[in-house]
């Protein structure tokens, strides 16, 4: 038999997967926008407004159920990291934004052709990450905890081989900033994913698993 609560949970959830996808779609616009160098501030920052309002009708949704439905200690847990989760894809709203805003911020630059730095690399593979955050989200499935973990790992690796050749390069310094900025955005969203699979973790098994 349904329990009320079952249905605020699935509601949710239903909300948490419709800010990923936001949050998915203004990380592809923006990484868009910063290698082609076109203003796409205006619509990530709606996006990620969107994302903050979002966030806070969940964790004020949360709280309520919290009040009023006495929920099991599994209900708790799954409100208490929907919670976190929520403010987890905010972050990556965040850091979208953040991105879009150094077309504006630096102005033009040329852009490096070193193939040695794998922008768009590390960009599909943090898109990547958001994708699995989602398809785990959505269906719990623990197997997706571990494929997460190593994409995260990848992008470390990608993330201190950019910086590296980023550092090494003969670019002018307003190229350098924005790149090295750029992909230290990428990989605090990694971060936030592994949080995300982390937090998943804990409803499945009420025990803490830290990946990074």
């Amino acid at each position: 038999m349904s329990r009320p609560i079952d249905t605020g949970l699935q509601q949710i959830k239903t909300l948490l997967l419709k800010m990923e996808k936001i949050a998915f779609e203004s990380l592809d616009m923006a990484l868009k926008g910063f290698l082609n160098q076109e203003d796409v501030h205006h619509q990530i920052r709606a996006w990620s407004n969107t994302l903050l309002i979002l966030s806070e009708e969940l964790e004020d949704k949360a709280t309520e159920m919290m009040a009023l439905h006495q929920p099991m200690a599994g209900d708790l847990r799954a409100l208490k990291a929907y919670i976190k989760i929520a403010y987890d894809v905010e972050r990556f709203g965040r850091y979208a934004l953040d991105i879009s805003e150094l077309n504006n911020s630096l102005g033009s630059w040329e852009p490096i052709t070193d193939s040695e730095i794998a922008i768009e690399d590390m960009g599909r593979k943090v898109l990547e990450i958001l994708s699995t955050a989602m398809k785990l989200t959505e269906t719990n499935d623990s197997s997706l905890v571990f494929k997460l973990s190593s994409l995260e790992s990848d992008v470390d690796a990608l993330y201190l081989q950019n910086l590296k050749n980023i550092s090494e390069s003969k670019a002018g310094a307003k190229t350098i900033i924005a790149y090295t900025l750029v992909i230290r955005y990428l990989e605090r969203v990694s971060d936030h994913a592994a949080y995300i699979a982390e937090s998943i973790t804990y409803i499945l098994t009420g025990k803490r698993m830290y990946l990074r």
